[in-house]
């Protein structure tokens, strides 16, 4: 269903999923990327199933024009207006808590692309709101301040033009393991073109995540084929549904 607030005398639309108002689950807020709408971002990422399943509340914004103002001069209309997008997130969360009765202590935060942009801000102006959070496709617009430590997993394409890559995955989680205090040990797996990196001896009993797809490029990687608009299949152990779930419940302590 659609739900509205307002923020600043304008209203504001997201899509709320879920499966009851009285389990007291965690809140997965999805926020799409540019020139994707609320709609289809739940179509084709992968994670209406764990809605079905009975194991989340999700809620997806929509963005002005299909754009998030990161306040960093991107992206579309969202930024050439100035609209405020943190406020608007912060707000869907208190409503969409409230609405599903969701556990307060489980927020999970999910961007994409222009909508990871905005998570890494949403996140550096309200730490202690999330319990973690995941972008692909999207690197911090910049280094925010210090505060309590957030779970973060940050997904990319190895061959991602827009956002370079390897190399820019690699200072961008140089710089958030600094932030938590996470010791040099880490954990490396493989799945299909994934390699997946994560440090849990972390301040707060936090984690760092680094999640670099072989091959790929900024598609969100999804477990079959699909016509949606900017996938790639993966396989389902791969897909990025799959593997931001697995990091957010695995750390869910």
């Amino acid at each position: 269903m659609e739900r509205t607030v307002t923020l600043g005398g304008m209203p504001r639309t997201y899509l709320a999923i879920g499966p009851s108002h009285d389990a007291g689950l965690p809140l997965l807020v999805v926020l799409h990327g540019r020139e994707v709408t609320a709609s289809q971002e739940s179509e084709r990422t992968g994670f209406l199933t764990y809605a079905q399943r009975g194991m989340a509340d999700l809620v997806y914004p929509q963005g002005t024009a299909n754009s998030w103002n990161d306040g960093h001069g991107c992206c579309g209309k969202a930024s050439a207006t100035g609209v405020d997008d943190l406020g608007f997130v912060a707000k869907v969360v208190a409503d969409a808590s409230q609405f599903f009765h969701s556990d307060p202590k489980w927020v999970y935060l999910v961007g994409y692309s222009n909508g990871g942009r905005l998570a890494f801000e949403e996140v550096c102006g309200h730490p202690a709101l999330f319990a973690a959070f995941a972008t692909y496709g999207a690197l911090p617009p910049t280094e925010c301040p210090g505060g309590p430590p957030v779970r973060v997993f940050i997904g990319a394409g190895a061959n991602d033009s827009i956002m370079h890559g390897e190399g820019s995955v690699t200072n961008a989680v140089a710089w958030w393991r600094s932030r938590d205090g996470c010791g040099p040990d880490a954990t490396t797996t493989h799945a299909g073109p994934l390699t997946m990196t994560t440090w849990t001896r972390c301040r707060g009993g936090s984690a760092v995540a680094s999640a670099l797809y072989a091959g790929i490029g900024h598609p969100w990687p999804v477990a079959k084929p699909s016509q949606a608009p900017f996938t790639v299949s993966v396989g389902a152990g791969a897909a990025a549904a799959t593997v931001m779930w697995n990091f957010f419940t695995a750390h869910a302590a």
